[in-house]
């Protein structure tokens, strides 16, 4: 009885295309943590992704109707507003 070891893959015809440079988001330090597993949200209407930054709890929130930009230091929001 003869058994395969590896499965085929169903998509290994399928192949992606990448996007252009003005279609993209430039300069987005994603956290290099291992304990932040979910480093992006997406809806149809925005994408939050987890920044690297000194205090921890900043992300990104980037709106998907608008122009793709150079992310700037200045669009990130932080998760905590009040000391505990």
């Amino acid at each position: 009885m003869f058994r395969r070891v590896v499965r085929a893959s169903k998509f290994r015809h399928v192949f992606g295309q990448a996007l252009k440079n003005d279609q993209c988001y430039d300069d987005i330090r994603v956290s290099r943590v291992t304990w932040d597993s979910s480093f992006c949200a997406v809806n149809p209407k925005f994408v939050a992704i987890i920044i690297e930054a000194s205090g921890g709890g900043a992300f990104l929130v980037l709106p998907l109707n608008k122009e793709p930009y150079t992310a700037s230091a200045t669009a990130f929001t932080t998760a905590a507003t009040e000391s505990c």
